[in-house]
């Protein structure tokens, strides 16, 4: 091809007059990244250490539940989470329209429905895939929607590695020590999913976590989106919100509270809607088997729920010759008692809104907020009928991210209890003996992370946000950032 400047009498073209001086924009790798590029590889480089974390709770995660009964039990089967395919039964619902069944009694879910809505795409690829999947009380031995389900429980709940060692950056933790508390976040999320299959518990830590880190940064409407998401997959954080609720800026408070529930109004309103008897049974009774799980002394105290009937003995499943098909053994039947929460919860609610109560008669400073979350979250294990070992992970997430700005020894101490107690859960014993190590152990934890020194250090906060995503936010971040919640550990200004 001939270059027309090389020929006699040509003659060369006059760039535009707002065409650039050089082809440097095309060239520069740097200037040529999308806008959102340098700053998320600059959250991934930030939280690297976490991501491995995480991918390691991945890893031996799905290692677990594919072999471990094959290596400890000489057994083919795979590990069944407790109650992972009543939520999938659930998920199930979702996909083919129906959002009430999430509460019919073959689901066994007596929790608001987001992680069921969050599920349901797997579960409409795996009615796509014609996989087998198991359901509660009837367990296959290798149920292949368990290739689709697990592995994506076990991610939800790994994020939570992630969530806390964001938070214990933005309170100014040193990367030694948020390490140690990442790695014992880890053990302490990864039984949720893997054992239990209520990945819920670690993933609105996660939202709730970094919910957390708007509120440092004063971006208030980041933060009730995130808790009202969070309040949807488990309503348990919604105890927190009076306590934020009470720290919100002046002319935010109305805006705040309207983004913590909205998503929640909605899908429980629609779920309710269409099955109102079940949801009034599974939002407001939830009823709770005493046998099954851990009954605590407040168990005494909770109202008598109808009798269930359940099989005892293992129920088998087995091929019949010639189809497809499968058969049901059970060996016998007896009848369980159920129980409701009952005075222990009721004084619980009660405890988070005088808590509530108390932040907005005397303001907290940002740490001692956070502590103060922690308390409302540990009142459940203090005072629920029946517990459950998975029931810990919320609050212990809360506090080990907490303890990552201590000194040394407070961090031993407080990994030490938090895996101490988690480890001692899983024993059976009377209601008093299994009660009572529990709430000493939270009592302790509360009491070595109790911020004595509140002050957040320098460039944490509002500050560490950009100036152009300050001037994105609306009146009541922009309120959030004059009121500066403060790098020296004050009250939160116009919160009262």
């Amino acid at each position: 091809m001939t270059d027309t400047a090389l020929l006699p009498g040509a003659v060369t073209p006059e760039p535009h007059p707002d065409a650039p001086s050089s082809p440097e924009h095309l060239t520069d790798p740097v200037r040529s990244r999308p806008p959102w590029m340098p700053g998320l590889w600059d959250a991934v480089r930030r939280r690297r250490f976490a991501l491995c974390m995480a991918a390691v709770v991945v890893v031996v995660g799905i290692l677990y539940t594919f072999f471990w009964d094959l290596l400890v039990y000489g057994n083919s089967s795979w590990v069944d989470p407790s109650d992972m395919w009543g939520v999938f039964r659930g998920a199930h619902y979702v996909g083919w329209g129906y959002l009430g069944g999430v509460y019919n009694q073959d689901t066994g879910m007596v929790t608001f429905p987001g992680i069921a809505v969050l599920l349901a795409p797997a579960a409409v690829v795996s009615d796509w895939l014609h996989l087998s999947a198991s359901i509660p009380l009837y367990a296959l031995p290798h149920p292949t929607a368990q290739l689709l389900v697990s592995p994506l429980e076990i991610v939800f709940a790994s994020t939570a590695v992630v969530g806390a060692d964001a938070l214990a950056d933005a309170l100014g933790a040193s990367r030694s020590r948020r390490r140690w508390s990442v790695v014992a976040v880890a053990v302490v999320a990864w039984p949720t999913a893997c054992v239990w299959g209520h990945a819920e518990d670690a993933l609105v830590m996660t939202l709730f976590l970094y919910a957390m880190v708007a509120v440092l940064r004063g971006n208030w409407r980041r933060a009730g989106w995130l808790l009202g998401i969070g309040i949807v997959i488990q309503p348990l954080i919604a105890l927190t919100v009076p306590v934020f609720l009470a720290s919100t800026p002046r002319g935010g408070r109305l805006w705040f509270a309207v983004r913590c529930s909205v998503v929640s109004a909605f899908l429980v309103g629609v779920a309710v809607a269409g099955n109102p008897r079940d949801a009034y049974r599974a939002l407001v009774q939830q009823p709770t088997p005493p046998a099954m799980n851990h009954p605590t002394p407040w168990v005494a105290l909770a109202p008598h729920l109808r009798i269930h009937s359940i099989y005892s003995g293992d129920s088998t499943i087995s091929s019949i010759r010639g189809s497809h098909l499968f058969r049901s053994v059970g060996v016998a039947t007896q009848h369980q008692l159920q129980v409701s929460g009952g005075t222990g919860r009721t004084i619980y609610v009660v405890l988070a809104l005088l808590l509530g109560l108390y932040v907005w008669r005397r303001p907290q400073p940002p740490v001692r907020l956070l502590w103060v979350a922690a308390l409302v979250l540990a009142g459940r294990c203090c005072f629920e009928a029946v517990m459950t070992p998975y029931y810990l992970a919320p609050p212990l997430i809360l506090l080990l991210v907490l303890a990552a700005r201590t000194d040394a020894r407070r961090l031993a101490g407080s990994i030490a209890v938090a895996l101490g107690i988690s480890w001692f859960a899983y024993w059976r014993f009377s209601p008093w003996v299994w009660w009572t190590p529990i709430v000493c152990g939270l009592v302790a934890l509360l009491a070595l992370t109790y911020p004595a020194d509140p002050a957040l250090p320098s460039g944490s906060g509002p500050s560490a946000e950009p100036d152009g995503a300050r001037r994105r936010h609306g009146p009541d971040e922009d309120a959030g950032h004059r009121s500066g919640i403060g790098t020296q550990g004050g009250p939160i200004p116009g919160a009262s």
